[in-house]
């Protein structure tokens, strides 16, 4: 009955939704104003609780997606909201609504001087197996928040010969149940970087960031809280129509308050290329080496190594094809050393129903191989969606 109710409501919102689209399509035309879309999900997990035992569900998922655009001279003020909600069709426990909100700022104060700032705040699941601990306890999903608090300075623009950009971050993350609150975090983030030209389309950069951890519970098991620095040297490009990108790499260190744990230090690097071999082909490469913090007590934060490749190819002009492929694998150093593999490969097609209507079928297959077979698990998800696309 549980269920059904909520199935109810989803139908009701996307009705509601439905007819606001259809109500303020002028405003999305000129992209100031309201804007709004939405997606219907309908989805099958043979693995929802990523377990090595798997137990199998199917769910409808509704995601409105608003937001409200102004420009006041050379300033913009964006205001967005994304949703997702989930009815499953056994486990009612597993059902769940996320909410994203968000609040952005840019101002261009002078030819030279720019600002932007950015308050947000994240109600959303954490899927099992993303993190390094076992599922095998849990019969719900983590529910987390965030909220966070960011803000630039620019001195100089993109098409100077030099730019400094200087951020500050404060985050805080908040976990609500599964008894997972020792996990609560804030953060604190100083970044600097400076870019300088040496040909039209091309940049050099280089990037420092200190960040400091500071858990919140201090319970008999020492807290993870730590200081964390970058120091990166690295390349931005837009050659031609075919390849744009940025590669960053350089050192890392991660220092811990507390001796039980190890610090970390060595090589980070960072990379995010696109190319399009033609107008009909993009091909995206993604590569990182960077730390992740623990959601396990005891075990320090660990080093993260991923790889990734996303293609897409359009076979009609409404019709596109789609894959990709992620690669992790996590060094994680604790009183039972352990690696952890990722396997993620996502198979897919979309089709262009109409100019603002897009639907796709998907197909996914996760796993993850550890030394210690708790760790394991695979899963098989098929969806289908359909999309609304007003821009």
């Amino acid at each position: 009955m549980v269920v059904v109710v909520k199935i109810q409501k989803i139908i009701l919102a996307i009705g509601l939704i439905a007819y606001a689209l259809l109500n303020t399509t002028t405003n999305a035309q000129d992209r100031q104003g309201l804007l709004l879309n939405a997606a219907l999900k309908l989805q099958n997990d043979n693995n929802v609780l990523r377990k090595v035992e798997p137990i199998s569900d199917s769910s409808i998922q509704i995601s409105p997606d608003i937001k409200y655009l102004t420009l006041t001279g050379k300033h913009i003020l964006a205001f967005s909201y994304e949703g997702e909600y989930a009815a499953y069709n056994d486990y009612s426990e597993l059902n769940y609504d996320n909410h994203n909100l968000s609040l952005l700022g840019h101002f261009d104060h002078s030819l030279k001087i720019d600002t932007e700032f950015k308050i947000s705040y994240k109600d959303k699941i954490e899927e099992p197996g993303t993190n390094n601990s076992a599922s095998s306890l849990i019969d719900e999903f983590n529910q987390t928040d965030k909220k966070q608090a960011a803000a630039k300075f620019y001195y100089g623009t993109r098409k100077s010969i030099g730019q400094l950009v200087l951020g500050i971050d404060h985050s805080e993350n908040r976990y609500n149940n599964n008894f997972q609150n020792y996990r609560d975090v804030d953060r604190n983030t100083l970044t600097g970087t400076f870019y300088y030209r040496i040909a039209p389309k091309t940049r050099l950069l280089f990037q420092a960031s200190v960040a400091d951890y500071n858990y919140q519970i201090k319970s008999q098991f020492p807290d993870q809280s730590s200081k964390e620095n970058y120091y990166l040297a690295g390349v931005e490009w837009d050659i031609t129509a075919k390849t744009s990108g940025t590669f960053k790499i350089g050192y890392q260190s991660k220092n811990f308050e507390q001796d039980v744990y190890n610090d970390i230090t060595g090589l980070s690097y960072m990379l995010d290329m696109t190319w399009k071999p033609n107008t009909y082909t993009k091909i995206k490469l993604g590569a990182s080496k960077m730390t992740r913090e623990s959601s396990q007590q005891l075990t320090s934060a660990f080093i993260t190594n991923t790889y990734s490749i996303n293609a897409e190819h359009a076979i009609t002009p409404r019709t596109k094809l789609k894959g990709q492929y992620t690669y992790d694998d996590d060094n994680i150093v604790s009183s039972q050393n352990r690696t952890d593999e990722r396997h993620n490969i996502t198979l897919g097609i979309n089709h262009s129903l109409l100019t603002w209507l897009n639907v796709s079928l998907d197909y996914k297959y996760i796993e993850r191989s550890s030394d210690f077979e708790i760790y394991n698990y695979k899963a098989n998800i098929i969806g289908l969606s359909l999309t609304t696309n007003f821009e």
